[in-house]
């Protein structure tokens, strides 16, 4: 069977999509746990779900997918400073809360989202604005728990606080979910054109890639054939002066290049100051001159994309 380009780029964009939540999960809830298992299912399930629900857009899930994983980096903040104590149980409990909220709703008013999605004039400003008011509440909710936190300490950090606030959460979720569901549609939109530009700047990045890595490997080596010249130490790794390795020159080539310098290793002779420096100009004029090209690539690409139309 053959997939053309979308088709492969719409399963790579599933796949990460998954991948991204596995990882959020288990970081944020550890590997096994019981929030992990309802961080994983609050995205795989439901968004199986809305694959069959409206199955004219497969942004709609894809970007359901990615905003749980959001989603769960939030949930886990606000649970570690203010719910520390909740029941582990209790936390994948509150956590499914608005998933299944808005599952609900999309399913009541499925018909009303259905006609939006087919409607082929997004209106990217408006949904985000509405996006932006149902957000308010949501945030609000946010503070209140907040305040009492400051307020009242001994009122929060319970198992049933908690399962009040996220269910009031889920009510909001609810009562909004076609206009989520709208905002998701057009998020993924704009995803979508995002990677299908990428995709014509593989080639000009590939190269300045292949560049930047010569340069790094080019200094890496002079870095490493100075420091092993003469009597004299010209690298300080930690405390100590000595002659640098392969590997360690290469690490002080790559801070050094990107400008980062971690201080682990430094310079700790005129010569090898000025090596240094010469890197750092290179690749100040590379990075101008590499993104410069790329941007020009990109703009002759689209220019001759519109000439084909």
């Amino acid at each position: 069977m053959k997939f053309s380009a979308a088709g492969r780029a719409g399963a790579l964009s599933q796949i990460l999509s998954f991948v991204l939540v596995a990882l959020v999960a288990s970081a944020s809830a550890g590997l096994g746990s019981t929030l992990f298992y309802a961080i994983v299912a609050g995205a795989v399930l439901p968004g199986l779900a809305l694959r069959h629900l409206f199955p004219s857009s497969r942004l709609l899930w894809i970007a359901f997918v990615n905003l749980v994983a959001i989603y769960a980096s939030v949930f886990a903040l606000f649970t570690e400073e203010i719910f520390a104590g909740v029941m582990p149980r209790t936390l994948a409990i509150g956590f499914a809360f608005p998933i299944l909220a808005f599952m609900l709703g999309c399913w009541v008013q499925r018909h009303a989202v259905r006609g939006a999605i087919n409607d082929a004039t997004p209106h990217m400003e408006q949904n985000l604005s509405v996006a932006l008011v149902w957000l308010a509440p949501v945030w609000l909710v946010g503070v209140l728990v907040v305040a009492l936190e400051v307020l009242k300490p001994d009122a929060i950090g319970n198992d049933a606080t908690f399962l009040v606030a996220m269910a009031s959460i889920a009510a909001i979720v609810a009562v909004v979910s076609r206009d989520v569901a709208l905002f998701l549609v057009e998020v993924g939109i704009l995803f979508e054109e995002f990677f299908a530009r990428v995709r014509h700047l593989l080639v000009p990045a590939f190269a300045f890639l292949v560049v930047y890595a010569l340069l790094v490997v080019v200094f890496a080596a002079a870095y490493t054939i100075l420091s092993n010249a003469g009597q004299q130490d010209h690298f300080r790794i930690a405390a100590s002066t000595r002659a640098l390795s392969y590997s360690e020159a290469l690490h002080f080539s790559i801070t050094t290049l990107s400008t980062v310098g971690y201080g682990d290793i430094v310079p700790a002779s005129g010569f090898g100051r000025g090596l240094a420096a010469v890197q750092v100009v290179v690749g100040t004029l590379l990075l101008l001159f590499g993104v410069s090209e790329i941007l020009e690539y990109s703009r002759e690409q689209r220019r001759q994309r519109e000439k084909s139309r």
